[in-house]
């Protein structure tokens, strides 16, 4: 009998904690739609876009959008009346010195490949729109990747180029002295190459700890963007900011959700 007891004893525990768990899981859930719901109704919230690579040959590669999902995404954005912003509108749009329309996006690239600037760039122009390029400053020049003059052609057009680290590590993983040159070494090639200033990194991988959060802040930047999928808002921790990864994958009705719920 006390064998009988211990186990429906011990099996009601087990019923209670999976119900408190799906219930967090659920809590979770309704706390994020809320907050998107909200974001969208004020429009507070302010959709980050963050892509890769844009070309024809990425088969299942998630990070890469064909030129003609891209240009139908672009269009999507002119029609629903959708402007770009640069870092800085961004900045006033955060900090809550400039109140949103609820059209602004920011769209961004990581590690700056070459056909951001041959297959992005035109499309971006033909419908008055800019990015910002996050750099892996290290791979500048290599094969598949942008030279410093097609660099400096995006900074004409209007983009921001900000940082990426030098070599895209797990920065996590490294000591700190490894993690401040990877970060501040990134800043100053851009700083050095076009005499801009440098004030924001995405994390490689999206992935930081608070010691990669604590050396990014120290090295002079005011953002950082993680992989975390959502919108941002100005409640965000400026070095935790959200963006909403396009993938290769997804279509046009997806993006289009992705745009209008986060």
């Amino acid at each position: 009998m006390k064998k009988r007891k211990v186990a429906a004893m011990t099996a009601l525990l087990a019923f209670m904690a999976v119900s408190l768990a799906v219930t967090a899981v659920q809590l979770l859930q309704f706390k994020r739609t809320v907050a998107f719901a909200s974001a969208e109704a004020s429009g507070a919230g302010i959709p980050v876009l963050c892509y890769h690579s844009i070309a024809d040959n990425g088969g299942s590669n998630e990070y890469v959008v064909s030129p003609e999902r891209f240009r139908e995404e672009m269009a999507w954005l002119s029609g629903q009346g959708y402007h770009s912003i640069d870092l800085k509108e961004f900045g006033a749009l955060l900090s809550g010195k400039e109140k949103p329309s609820g059209k602004e996006v920011l769209i961004t690239f990581d590690d700056g490949y070459e056909n951001n600037y041959a297959e992005a760039l035109p499309v971006l122009e033909e419908y008055g729109f800019r990015a910002t390029e996050f750099l892996v400053t290290n791979w500048v020049g290599g094969a598949g990747y942008l030279s410093w003059d097609e660099v400096k052609a995006l900074r004409g057009a209007g983009w921001d180029i900000m940082a990426h680290t030098r070599t895209h590590p797990f920065l996590p993983l490294h000591t700190a002295s490894v993690q401040r040159d990877e970060i501040a070494g990134s800043k100053a090639a851009i700083e050095r190459e076009l005499g801009t200033e440098v004030t924001a990194l995405a994390y490689p991988y999206g992935l930081r700890s608070e010691e990669t959060m604590r050396l990014v802040k120290q090295s002079g930047y005011a953002y950082a963007f993680t992989f975390d999928d959502g919108w941002t808002d100005p409640g965000q921790n400026p070095y935790l900011l959200k963006r909403l990864f396009i993938s290769g994958g997804m279509g046009l009705n997806d993006f289009e959700r992705k745009l209008m719920h986060g």
